[in-house]
């Protein structure tokens, strides 16, 4: 079950390759659909053995049973939604079509266990799947880790109430969670106690961009640049650059670009950007050979990040 819905997560968002998101995600998810499972049967279940015995109908028995299916679902709605991030709308497509995985894998494993006790079997089984079993345990290794410096960095922020590099850890914590008000108040916090703090305005300056409030992303990017104008590996330029392109400043969007492209010219969303700002300024040569990097540029990054960024190589030949 946990495996389809992984698959059917990078089947419909693209977020990730299946692989990648296995290996990343998959510890996590079997963890939170266990939780779910046990939250989500055992309160009917307990009420099933309270009423065995009894003279009911039978259609009752069935009811609890189709109750406690219904609330895993909708438990399962909201750990797919937290951790893959995902639109409630892909999330409940995604729920309802990995349902048959279940009864799928009960049926598979009827034919299946008896080879699991055989000690050969076993052996080449932990041969093959070493390096992924070892990474699972990495998996839940790290996400403890990640537990454990939330609560060291809420404990700095509350016994310094002035540290900004506790809440911005924090923030950055939370937007990798995905919780992305959570990790918004956070930033806005390390920003009133230090104006100039790099990381928050950047953070700050990309939520402004994707709510749409140009000119405030503008104004969190320019502080980032009058401390660092290299800053991540200067993907500060193409924040900067896709702003001004939202904005309609194509003047301001090119300088910008062109600068980012520089620096790094084979990233193919700098390359989708620039491209998009020369075909609106009418020149369509420049236009098109940028979009023809940008998808080669795609084309020839490792395999881990092929689908990331797969999305501005689509939209690349779409311009084509």
């Amino acid at each position: 079950y946990v495996p389809a819905i992984i698959l059917l997560v990078s089947l419909f968002t693209g977020i990730a390759t299946f692989r990648l998101l296995l290996r990343r995600d998959y510890a996590v998810l079997a963890t939170c659909t266990l939780m779910a499972w046990a939250a989500a049967h055992l309160p009917f279940a307990i009420a099933g053995l309270a009423l065995f015995g009894t003279e009911l109908n039978p259609n009752i028995y069935f009811a609890l049973w189709a109750a406690s299916g219904a609330l895993f679902g909708i438990f399962m709605v909201f750990a797919i939604r937290t951790i893959f991030g995902v639109s409630y709308g892909m999330v409940f497509l995604t729920v309802a079509l990995a349902w048959p995985s279940i009864s799928l894998a009960m049926y598979a494993f009827q034919y299946i266990s008896p080879w699991l006790v055989s000690p050969f079997l076993l052996f080449w089984v932990v041969i093959y799947f070493g390096g992924f079993l070892g990474g699972e345990v990495r998996g839940f290794g790290n996400a403890f880790r990640q537990r454990q410096n939330l609560k060291r960095f809420l404990q700095n922020a509350t016994v310094n109430p002035r540290d900004a590099d506790a809440h911005v850890q924090l923030g950055l914590i939370y937007l990798d969670r995905r919780q992305e008000g959570r990790a918004l108040d956070h930033f806005q916090k390390a920003i009133a106690i230090d104006k100039e703090e790099i990381d928050a305005n950047y953070e700050l300056g990309r939520i402004a961009r994707k709510k749409g409030d140009l000119q405030k992303a503008l104004d969190h990017f320019e502080v980032v640049v009058e401390q660092d104008d290299k800053y991540r590996l200067s993907e500060i330029w193409r924040e900067v650059g896709a702003t001004y392109l939202d904005a309609g400043m194509l003047k301001e969007a090119g300088d910008a670009l062109e600068k980012f492209i520089d620096r790094r010219a084979v990233d193919p969303e700098g390359l989708y950007y620039l491209g998009s700002v020369m075909k609106s300024k009418g020149e369509d040569d420049r236009a098109r050979d940028l979009f023809e990097q940008a998808v080669q540029a795609a084309k020839t990054s490792p395999y881990f990040r092929s689908k990331q960024l797969g999305r501005w190589s689509k939209l690349a030949q779409k311009e084509l």
